[in-house]
């Protein structure tokens, strides 16, 4: 950061290729800019910690960002320009992609009936999928051709995986994303789901994000479909781009209104947009799942307010009255009043002797799957596997009902199932190597009922190192750990950045090598050969212990990457084969290296337990780096690839006395084409030689 960006001299000559070094270096020192405003504005109203909370920066931190150069102005200018014409392209193809989706779920809730909810195809739903394919084409065709529509559309989906982590969701990696389409589908259909898997993948989460999505999406509709209606009545004859451009309008402002309930609604309102949630236990029983009944001491006297118990003694007393006038006429005046006291009296006795009774009655109380059903509602029941199986079949009946119909529910009776109701339960994956205590075989005719789904952890590539990756959007789980670190802006700050990452990735391998043997999928080694004798039996490097060994880290701030691997995982194995594996493992991927003070020898199995002072040749000491800073769009480049080439020089650049046009790199593809065209060439000068030298002979 110590270099000055803009060092250029003003009539200096520059490229297309160094003026995008230039923009990325921009980018670099406007994210540093950009954080520490951030920090300032969120200290406001703490001025003396904001005043003395950081050293004096020096000068080089405090670098001016404005560009210097006339021509890398016009490179910013024509960059910013560039960028908002292709996101509102994207925007516009995206408004009508979520159209035509809206359109065909449509469609589908028409074909709905009490017997079935098996969506049927016709003309219009298959009009509907394939526009919505053709639009992925065209959104696909877009960034593939504009750099600046490749860095909007990867910016943005950058920025919201750190969203999702800051609001404690799952990363919309393609695995969870692909999931989570799955999983939606089903519950539109009306099929109960499974989702089973190892430890902490995730399945929980998941279920309650795809459930909490549905209610979303449903109430989206709706309110969409009455509002298009209400529409189209004062606007009959509307075109399909003003019906796009209403659409568009509405659904950003439901969908804006939901998601800001779920942050910042009330209890009550959150709790509508959540689905009903069972945590299941051997011990949990038939009525925890349907009916509470409880017993209850009651006075009857406090059911109702004084007022309506006065009211009632009112009307006995003017009826009595009314009964007996006759009598009380022949009275006289002090006869009749002393009888009148005395028969209230006599009435309010009465009415308090009935009505002040204590007794023990039994309540009951609708739980939570008996409550989805009524309210339509998703239901999840976690760790569905470890309820008994004679509790589980009382659900029978509901699994193969679908909204619209009536179940019958053992001591509640027939019971209407509301739109909206969907079923999730999640289970553990036991496997021949990993038996999870508790957990039970669910009944085969029972599992029939619904959708099993296994869902386990992100994929990533166990080959190569990070400059190697010829496909680096599957390294998803690297992904995640880059989203876990990076700051709201999508900048990362790291100690010496380019060691670092790769460190990290190195990590993700480490830990995706650790998952495929503890889920028992064998790899194979260096020599081809299936290490089918691994295993791993109680330990495995799981996101949440990911997140765990990354928190430990703290971006380098303490300590190095390999101490906070000991430190926040290795350290609290129990089952010594299983530490003593991962570590060599780890020493394998380039952890505890000797030259830093390591000294990890080889265990056999069966041996014990390595503790740190066996593996620590002398104390250590951490020496901090260099803290760099990485924009969004260095990162991006990372984990979605490089942005395409730019096919063009805009016109703006061309015709800047300053810009000097560099011929394109030779890639494979072109050098190909050209040896094609060189071999056309010489054979027709050798043809052409030969018709005018021998032509006459011909």
């Amino acid at each position: 950061m110590s270099e000055n960006l803009y060092n250029h001299n003003q009539a200096e000559t520059m490229s297309l290729e160094q003026l995008q070094n230039l923009y990325e270096k921009y980018l670099r020192q406007i994210s540093l800019k950009e954080i520490r405003q951030a920090e300032k504005e969120q200290l406001i109203q703490q001025p003396f910690f904001a005043h003395f909370r950081e050293p004096v920066l020096s000068d080089h931190q405090q670098a001016d960002t404005d560009p210097s150069s006339p021509l890398f102005k016009e490179y910013l200018s024509f960059k910013k320009t560039e960028q908002e014409k292709q996101q509102q392209q994207l925007l516009t193809l995206k408004n009508e992609f979520t159209y035509e989706d809206f359109f065909l779920n449509w469609e589908k809730n028409l074909d709905q009936t009490e017997e079935s909810l098996t969506f049927k195809s016709n003309d219009y739903t298959r009009y509907h999928v394939d526009q919505k394919e053709r639009l992925k084409t065209e959104i696909k065709q877009v960034i593939q051709h504009s750099p600046e529509a490749w860095e909007t559309y990867y910016q943005q989906q950058w920025l919201k995986d750190i969203d999702n982590l800051h609001q404690q969701r799952l990363v919309s990696v393609p695995y969870v994303q692909q999931t989570k389409e799955k999983m939606l589908k089903a519950l539109k259909q009306g099929t109960p789901i499974y989702v089973v898997g190892h430890l902490g993948s995730g399945k929980t989460q998941l279920a309650i994000e795809v459930a909490t999505d549905f209610i979303i999406q449903r109430k989206i509709q709706q309110k969409l479909e009455t509002a298009l209606e209400e529409w189209f009545t004062s606007h009959p004859k509307a075109s399909k781009e003003e019906v796009l451009t209403f659409f568009k309008k509405m659904y950003q402002v439901e969908h804006t209104h939901y998601i800001h309930l779920l942050t910042h609604g009330s209890k009550e309102e959150i709790a509508a947009l959540r689905p009903l949630f069972i945590s299941g236990s051997h011990n949990l029983t038939y009525e925890d799942m349907f009916v509470e009944k409880t017993l209850t001491l009651e006075q009857t006297f406090q059911s109702q307010s004084f007022s309506d118990y006065l009211n009632t003694l009112a009307t006995d007393y003017n009826q009595w009255l009314t009964e007996h006038d006759t009598y009380l006429n022949h009275l006289t005046a002090d006869e009749s009043l002393q009888l009148k006291i005395q028969v209230w009296k006599s009435f309010s006795d009465l009415f308090i002797a009935k009505n002040s009774s204590f007794g023990t009655t039994i309540q009951k109380m609708d739980r939570e799957i008996l409550l989805a059903i009524k309210q339509g509602r998703p239901v999840i029941v976690d760790e569905l596997n470890t309820i008994a199986m004679q509790n589980l079949i009382a659900l029978n009946d509901i699994l193969q009902r679908h909204a619209g119909q009536t179940a019958y529910i053992t001591g509640v009776g027939p019971v209407y199932i509301h739109p909206g109701f969907g079923f999730i339960g999640t289970g553990n994956l036991s496997t021949d190597l990993v038996s999870y205590e508790g957990t039970n075989q669910l009944n085969p005719a029972f599992q029939s009922r619904f959708l099993t789904i296994e869902y386990n952890y992100v994929p990533q590539q166990l080959t190569g190192d990070l400059t190697q990756q010829e496909q680096p959007e599957k390294n998803e789980l690297f992904r995640i750990m880059l989203a876990t670190l990076a700051n709201p802006n999508g900048t990362l700050q790291l100690p010496n950045a380019k060691q670092s990452l790769a460190e990290l990735f190195r990590f993700a391998q480490l830990s995706r090598l650790t998952q495929h043997i503890f889920m028992g999928k064998w790899i194979e080694d260096e020599k081809g050969e299936t290490m089918s004798h691994l295993e791993l039996r109680e330990s495995v490097l799981s996101i949440r212990n990911i997140i765990r060994v990354l928190d430990e880290w703290n971006l380098g701030e303490e300590k190095d990457l390999s101490q906070a691997l000991w430190e926040g995982f290795i350290s609290s194995i129990t089952y010594p084969d299983d530490q003593n594996y991962i570590l060599s493992q780890a020493v394998r991927l380039g952890f505890f290296q000797q030259a830093d003070g390591w000294c990890v020898a080889t265990k056999a199995t069966g041996e014990g337990l390595t503790t740190y002072d066996e593996i620590r040749e002398y104390p250590y000491h951490y020496v901090r780096p260099t803290t760099e800073t990485l924009s969004y769009l260095d990162v991006i480049q990372l984990i979605f690839g490089n942005q395409p080439a730019r096919t063009s020089v805009p016109l703006t650049l061309q015709e800047h006395p300053n810009f000097k046009e560099t011929k394109p790199m030779m890639t494979l593809k072109n050098y190909q084409k050209l040896d094609q065209e060189l071999s056309q060439i010489e054979y027709s000068q050798f043809l052409w030689q030969f018709l005018t030298e021998d032509g006459d002979k011909l």
